[in-house]
């Protein structure tokens, strides 16, 4: 890769850098480490040393979008990953950034080695270096293909090995047009510009085998070291043709391991980071889950019991959730929203946390007074997250919109939880907000305390947890709030009801009992009493009480017209007019629209429809 001009003088890897001259380089990391299992707090996890984006010149491992990415990525492959802050052009040009997540890299398996260094407690406390990757994007991509091509020759501290190679959208150039490329002029392209301006010294300029890995000078591909490799590229991407030709040359060199292309159609470049909440983006997120996934021999763990396509449950008691969105952190001022959010504990015993929600605040009103919204997310019960990407990014928009402080429960779940320990935990957690609002109440929570009004009180919840909301406001209805506080209103979106009997001639389900709305609350509330005709999922069956006694004065229903709860929906609605209730409902019915539509594809028209729907009942 060359030598950098300085003479260096000392350094630890990957903080500093001192040079003879006297100047001092502070090189940087952020590193994530995923949610531990409980039952495994020592657990060993795959290691990811991933290179950001940006033609060598923009960007960082501590910007919006990678560490939107990398959470997402982190939280769902379950990997530790060190995301190098590496040197960039043009105050440093290449090979700065080469030489950078060189040492970064060396610096991660010396956690591994005999008489090794010992400075990154998740790296050796956490980290499996029998399971190696790099990866990157883009530019960064680049710096991790010539970094695994380094390794190849080279090696690594103490013989470590790398398994896998994730390279989305590699930048790769060269001074002569592809065949099939559409650039026929690629030294005036902007992928040229960026070289150039990135390495104006750089030896063969276009083809030096760092841009150019099949240039004349560039060594055999066959050396790449590492025994697996991941490719993408995107149809209307610039770099596309770079990255199939190589992905070609690759398996042709004689090199040993397996590789693997995907093709996006319709998306640009780098899609996935700059469009990360887009279906296609989650969708390419979930292959590279797939190729750092490795085996851990669950297939040889015996399955005590499973509902697809939700959970399975194994005989040694651990729980895989096969579906659900992945975390994602808190954020003070939302550079699209303004909205800041943070994470808090609610109750040590039994654990109830949540994520609460501040929208911008009026330059001229620093201490104005804004409705409470007490939000229960859905998942049949048992899958996603207060936390979870595709909720936050409700709330955040909501809360946005309807100016509102919001605090979403995160409550225990089935199986681990059986209900009525959901049920249980959201009352404990309206109790818990109304009880800021009291005398000799609480004061725990200063975005309550000093930005909520009491008066203006509101439940809301989808699906799963609309079916929460719903029960905990007929217990307000029935036991009341600390110091007599009321709901003002509560929003269902989607509610999840269910009955051992068709609604009608009208309901296309004819055997409810045999539906997976069954069993979902049968493997969720295995004991319930009275079955699938519980109260707290039928509340029109025999035992149910009185919708009259909905502890409310405002009622939103919200539906979809290829739901299969939007039956049960609708008869809910019609059924608190019916019971003497006395407030104002509402119902919304979208045409042409699944379940949980408004949430997992959140950017549609009809999507942002729907939340200006509910935004608008909470603003009344």
């Amino acid at each position: 890769m060359g030598s950098l001009a300085k003479e260096i003088d000392r350094e630890v890897i990957p903080f500093v850098r001192v040079y003879k001259d006297g100047s001092v380089e502070r090189l940087l990391a952020r590193i994530f480490l995923p949610k531990l299992d409980d039952e495994q707090p020592q657990q060993k996890l795959p290691i990811l040393v991933y290179c950001h984006g940006g033609g060598f010149c923009i960007e960082s491992a501590f910007s919006f979008d990678h560490h939107r990415f990398l959470d997402g990525l982190v939280s769902q492959a379950r990997v530790v990953a060190v995301s190098v802050e590496y040197r960039m052009a043009p105050e440093h040009p290449l090979p700065a950034g080469y030489e950078d997540c060189w040492a970064a890299l060396q610096w991660v398996a010396s956690h591994f080695v005999a008489n090794g260094i010992s400075e990154e407690p998740w790296l050796t406390n956490h980290g499996n270096p029998e399971h190696f990757f790099l990866g990157g994007d883009s530019a960064g991509a680049n710096i991790a293909h010539n970094v695994a091509m380094r390794v190849g020759k080279e090696g690594l501290s103490g013989g470590l090995k790398i398994l896998g190679l994730s390279l989305t959208h590699p930048y790769f150039w060269g001074s002569k047009p592809i065949e099939e490329d559409p650039c026929k002029e690629p030294e005036k392209d902007l992928a040229a510009m960026l070289w150039n301006f990135g390495y104006p010294s750089a030896p063969g300029g276009l083809d030096n085998p760092l841009i150019n890995p099949l240039a004349p000078e560039a060594p055999s591909l066959a050396g790449l070291g590492c025994s697996k490799l991941f490719v993408s590229v995107s149809e209307h991407d610039g770099l596309k043709f770079q990255g199939i030709r190589y992905y070609d040359a690759v398996k042709k060199s004689g090199w040993k391991g397996e590789a693997e292309l995907v093709d996006v159609e319709g998306e640009a470049h780098a899609f996935h980071i700059l469009k990360f909440e887009t279906q296609k983006a989650l969708d390419l997120i979930k292959k590279l889950v797939d190729f750092l996934m490795v085996e851990d021999k669950k297939e040889e763990k015996e399955i005590e019991k499973e509902l697809l396509p939700f959970v399975r449950v194994y005989k040694d008691g651990s729980v895989e959730r096969l579906m659900g969105a992945p975390y994602v952190p808190p954020m003070l001022n939302d550079p699209v929203s303004g909205v800041s959010s943070k994470d808090i504990t609610i109750s040590q015993n039994p654990l109830i946390s949540a994520r609460v929600f501040l929208p911008k605040l009026d330059a001229d009103q620093p201490h104005q007074k804004l409705p409470i919204l007490v939000y229960f997310h859905g998942g049949a019960f048992m899958i996603e997250s207060a936390f979870s990407f595709d909720h936050h990014r409700y709330l955040d928009s909501l809360v946005s919109q309807a100016k509102v402080v919001a605090v979403s429960v995160e409550y225990r779940m089935a199986p681990e939880h059986p209900l009525p320990a959901g049920y249980e935990d959201c009352w404990a957690a309206l109790r818990w907000v109304a009880s800021h609002f009291i005398e000799n109440g609480i004061s725990e929570e200063p975005w309550l305390t000093n930005h909520g009004n009491p008066d203006r009180f509101f439940l809301g919840g989808d699906s799963a947890g609309a079916n929460i909301a719903h029960n905990v406001a007929m217990r307000v209805g029935k036991e009341g709030l600390p110091g007599g506080l009321k709901i003002r209103g509560t929003s269902l979106t989607h509610p999840y009801f269910w009955g051992s009997k068709p609604l009608g001639e009208s309901d296309p389900c004819k055997e409810p009992e045999k539906d997976l709305g069954c069993n979902v609350w049968n493997f969720s509330y295995p004991n319930a009493p009275g079955g699938i005709d519980n109260p707290m999922m039928n509340p029109f069956g025999p035992e149910a009480p009185s919708l009259a006694g909905l502890g409310c004065s405002k009622l939103f229903v919200s539906v979809s017209e290829k739901d299969t709860l939007r039956y049960r929906g609708v008869h809910y609605y019609e059924a608190v007019k019916k019971s003497g209730w006395k407030g104002e409902a509402e119902l919304v019915e979208v045409v042409g629209e699944e379940h949980a539509f408004h949430i997992l594809k959140f950017e549609t028209p009809k999507a942002q429809d729907l939340t200006r729907k509910v935004a608008e009942f909470l603003l009344k």
